[in-house]
């Protein structure tokens, strides 16, 4: 069996006005479906920028990243649209990825849109409040709005919205880092879970 990820030789420069920096330089790694891989640095030593590259949320300078065998920067971007409902990532930032002029079941449910064959009313609710009970919220709290949450709630939030489609793939950037050490230990318990 293949591995579900596949980075190799990833180098990331970015032009500054005093020079050139290399934020990733000839990372390679890969992860097989069902396992956790924790990356670990000092702030600014990579890890956003390669967890942007792997979501194809930025491009790299050289090297490549595929999933599922599939190599990301190969793709037209409306096969690269597709692929992302088997890949999903979960922000440092909850508050930054969810639109405060919308309700949570409104928020969860945008990325069924990339489905196909995605459930659509009494169904699309349904998937929407299993999930929210998953992660530990209440069905009835898709009718709310993000303010209404704590930060910890938000995180689930977030943690559901990424995992809608079912993918095979999350990315959580620093997940935990904005939230005090009882919710860190309840969130990083929760995706333990949910795995």
């Amino acid at each position: 069996m293949s591995d579900l990820l596949q980075i190799k030789n990833l180098t990331r420069r970015f032009a500054l006005k005093q020079g050139e920096l290399t934020a990733l330089d000839n990372v390679s790694l890969s992860l097989a479906a069902g396992k956790i891989l924790g990356i670990v640095g000092e702030s600014g030593s990579g890890k956003s920028t390669l967890a942007r590259i792997v979501m194809a949320l930025d491009h790299p300078t050289s090297g490549s990243v595929a999933i599922n065998g599939q190599s990301l920067f190969d793709l037209t971007p409306d096969k690269l649209r597709a692929a992302r409902r088997d890949f999903q990532m979960v922000f440092q930032d909850p508050v930054g990825s969810l639109d405060p002029r919308h309700k949570i079941g409104r928020l969860i449910g945008e990325p069924l849109y990339l489905e196909r064959n995605a459930p659509t009313g009494t169904a699309r609710r349904d998937r929407i409040a299993k999930l929210l009970e998953d992660v530990g919220l209440s069905a009835d709290d898709m009718d709310r709005y993000p303010h209404e949450f704590s930060g910890g709630q938000r995180q689930r939030i977030a943690i559901a919205r990424a995992l809608i489609t079912k993918p095979k793939l999350v990315v959580a950037d620093e997940a935990t880092s904005a939230l005090d050490l009882t919710v860190q230990k309840q969130i990083l318990d929760l995706l333990l879970k949910l795995r």
